[in-house]
């Protein structure tokens, strides 16, 4: 195949690189079931099935894949990414839980809304066209219905991220510690301000951009996070070789 364009390559890049990193927290919840972990590897499932809905739709035009772009890239992957950060910084009762429980049932109300229920028109389609253009400057899908809780929860699930991921690294820094984690909470909010940008960085003349944001978005997310962790390796080695006897520490080292 020949002469590829850029938006598609770049989707598959981002596909490649978002299944990777669901796969790393998946395995990674798998052996400590932590609730933060699962959200995160939900809202990273999300990210790739919107990625690789992008692939085929630079392609052909599929009435399924262009809802599932829609319903998994712009209305449930942010709030999920964000609840990771909530499971974390919110403690207190059971505010987290009862907020991934109405994430849960918003999800099960507008999946088959909008891949059942809402009315699409592929004549306005063409290979690949940019499907964020798309959506704002024709009348491929209809405006209101499921539509309506785009914005609230993108607003909702970039505040979550990207500003826990402020505090948690602003709060590393007042306490000078943990600096790799302080820096990986940078890159976290750096990473998930990107893609949240994709209208915004359309505008610069070029549909390339907004492919380039999600990229970027989701590596520095990955690498923020792969940092964050190995500080928490290192620091649950250290509590563990400090409760060992003298003797042991001698022989495991």
């Amino acid at each position: 195949m020949q002469n590829l364009p850029i938006p598609f390559l770049l989707s598959i890049a981002s596909t490649l690189v978002s299944a990777t990193f669901a796969v790393f927290v998946l395995r990674r919840w798998w052996e400590k079931r932590r609730p933060h972990l699962a959200a995160w590897g939900v809202g990273l499932v999300l990210y790739t099935l919107g990625t690789l809905s992008q692939v085929i739709l630079s392609l052909t035009w599929s009435p399924f894949f262009f809802l599932l772009w829609y319903w998994a890239g712009a209305i449930m992957v942010a709030p999920w990414l964000g609840q990771g950060t909530i499971f974390l910084l919110v403690r207190k009762g059971n505010i987290a839980r009862n907020i991934a429980v109405l994430l849960v049932l918003v999800g099960v109300m507008t999946l088959p809304w909008a891949l059942f229920l809402t009315p699409v028109d592929g004549s306005q389609w063409s290979p690949g066209q940019d499907m964020t253009q798309l959506l704002y400057n024709t009348t491929i899908m209809p405006k209101g219905g499921v539509r309506v809780f785009t914005p609230i929860m993108n607003i909702w699930g970039t505040l979550a991220l990207v500003g826990g991921a402020l505090y948690s690294a602003r709060l590393f820094r007042r306490k000078q510690i943990l600096r790799n984690r302080m820096i990986g909470n940078w890159l976290i909010a750096a990473g998930g301000l990107l893609p949240a940008m994709g209208g915004t960085l359309l505008h610069l003349g070029d549909a390339s951009f907004k492919y380039i944001g999600e990229l970027t978005g989701v590596a520095l997310i990955f690498a923020g996070f792969l940092m964050a962790t190995h500080v928490a390796q290192d620091a649950a080695q250290s509590r563990r070789n400090a409760a060992q006897p003298p003797q042991t520490q001698e022989q495991s080292a």
